[in-house]
């Protein structure tokens, strides 16, 4: 995974706005400036809305353009360095797993053990969190690889704030990280599959029956190797119309090489070949001839 995506420093992000308009204080031409902006953008989204129903069990006219990718309960683990670190809380008053490990639940959103040699850090920031996927398969991935990298970047911030509070050192490097949900939504394969039906095996399962439909694989790799494969399958039927276009021109006898190219494929021992080929040299025409018997003469040291 390019660790160059992890390097930057995770910062919040505040909201754009708090959804909150005050009318009010606009003089009238603002608003009336507002009215005219806004007016055509929600009568669009409300018929988008009504064309883009979807039935049970089927894939109505969604813009499957793109998917979401909703990774949680991801785990990333640091060097525990046992200092007695800058913070003044204690561990002991933390609740005590596994006989010897310190747990602490909730802290700025993330669950931190203290094991003995590592951290272990869930980000439970935000379970629903959805990651827009689209574009070519490259892209896809990439946008995989940078949803990791954001959930580490706040691992890492919530880590530092925990070496702040407790007697706990860290390099906050971390050093391995592990993802076992990793949800596809918003699919035209997953949603046609119908609702009632679930399945498990070892790289993907459905194991619920509600709405959205999804599906979790096993790892990011899994998820990011199944995002570039819906893209492919978008561009399946331009790469089937070149096919068939290909095949097309086949079926109707164009030459792919022209003729003295065809001869001299043909033509590997001299002179059982030139005789074997007789025919099509013949058929070729005076300049292809003169072509082929100096072809011939370097090659084999004869001509026709």
């Amino acid at each position: 995974m390019n660790k160059k995506l992890y390097t930057r420093e995770y910062k919040p992000v505040p909201p754009i706005s708090d959804g909150k308009l005050n009318y009010n204080n606009m003089s009238p031409l603002a608003r009336e400036k507002v009215k005219r902006l806004v007016t055509p953008i929600f009568n669009k989204a409300l018929k988008e809305t009504s064309k883009n129903h979807v039935s049970v069990g089927g894939v109505g006219s969604e813009n499957y353009q793109y998917a979401y990718y909703n990774p949680h309960n991801a785990r990333f683990y640091f060097n525990y360095i046992k200092t007695e670190g800058s913070g003044g809380g204690r561990l002991e008053d933390l609740r005590i797993i596994n006989k010897s490990e310190f747990c602490h639940e909730n802290f700025f959103g993330c669950r931190i053990v203290v094991k003995k040699n590592k951290l272990e850090i869930t980000n439970k920031i935000n379970k629903d969190r959805r990651f827009k996927i689209s574009g070519s398969a490259e892209d896809r991935y990439k946008q995989t690889v940078e949803a990791v990298a954001v959930l580490e970047c706040e691992v890492i911030a919530t880590l530092k704030e925990f070496i702040k509070v407790y007697p706990v050192d860290s390099d906050c490097v971390c050093v391995k990280a592990w993802i076992p949900d990793n949800k596809i939504l918003h699919d035209k394969i997953i949603d046609s599959i119908p609702q009632e039906v679930t399945f498990r095996n070892d790289v993907v399962k459905k194991v619920y029956n509600t709405k959205p439909s999804n599906v979790e694989v096993s790892s990011p790799v899994q998820a990011s190797n199944t995002f570039r494969n819906l893209a492919l399958y978008d561009y399946a039927p331009m790469i089937a119309e070149e096919l068939e276009n290909l095949r097309s021109e086949i079926m109707k006898g164009v030459p792919l090489v022209n003729p003295l190219e065809n001869v001299k494929l043909g033509i590997v021992c001299f002179p059982d070949d030139v005789i074997a080929c007789s025919d099509d040299i013949i058929a070729l025409s005076d300049f292809d001839k003169a072509l082929l018997s100096e072809w011939l003469f370097s090659e084999f040291g004869g001509v026709v």
